[in-house]
């Protein structure tokens, strides 16, 4: 049986996802996790404790999803492997968009290690540079640098998952047309082959 606490971190956390910062009240935070507002304030004494200790949770939550992602089998093609990580990461980063919103609010004023957006960045890099170096080392993919080849890919996702989200872009093109034309140029370049060869 989930305790009390829990209760109050996982509704502050849905209701985070739903309504983002200001929105989660802490009477809607009591009324969704079924206790009173002074159990609420008995376990975090002020909001801002509540979703400081919520957000953690959350962004833990997440990063333990973002491993289970890189996790997945890596032997098929290159495009497969990229394609299936760009979808799934893309999903993840739809269920939690109010989070990553309050995570580039938080710039000022909080230590880096509590930082979430720079975790997530860094466990996309750090796995995307493995995979490559991976590749490489299996003569897959042609001496590159594998750090270079992970920030093209996360800079794209970056800007479409993240950044036009956040402010409500839409870019003129669908998000599927754009991964595609991506790995054709990523994976294929740019220059036309010299034909006189």
């Amino acid at each position: 049986m989930q305790d009390t606490e829990d209760k109050i971190l996982d509704a502050t956390i849905k209701l985070l996802d739903k309504d983002g910062w200001k929105g989660a009240t802490t009477k809607k935070i009591a009324f969704e996790a079924g206790v009173n507002e002074i159990t609420l304030f008995r376990k975090f004494h002020n909001k801002e404790q509540l979703l400081k200790a919520a957000k953690k949770r959350s962004a833990n939550r997440f990063l333990e999803e973002l491993d289970l992602l890189f996790k997945i089998d890596d032997k098929g093609d290159i495009k497969s492997y990229l394609t299936t990580i760009w979808q799934n990461a893309s999903k993840m980063i739809d269920k939690r968009i109010n989070l990553i919103r309050i995570s580039m609010e938080e710039v000022r004023g909080i230590p880096f290690e509590e930082k979430v957006l720079p975790k997530i960045s860094k466990m996309i890099i750090e796995n995307l540079v493995n995979y490559f170096q991976k590749k490489i080392d299996q003569g897959l993919i042609r001496d590159i640098d594998p750090e270079v080849a992970a920030l093209n890919i996360f800079s794209i996702v970056f800007q479409m998952d993240i950044v036009w989200k956040i402010y409500d872009q839409k870019p003129l093109v669908t998000n599927d047309s754009i991964m595609e034309n991506f790995f054709e140029i990523f994976l294929n370049g740019i220059i036309v082959p010299d034909q006189s060869k």
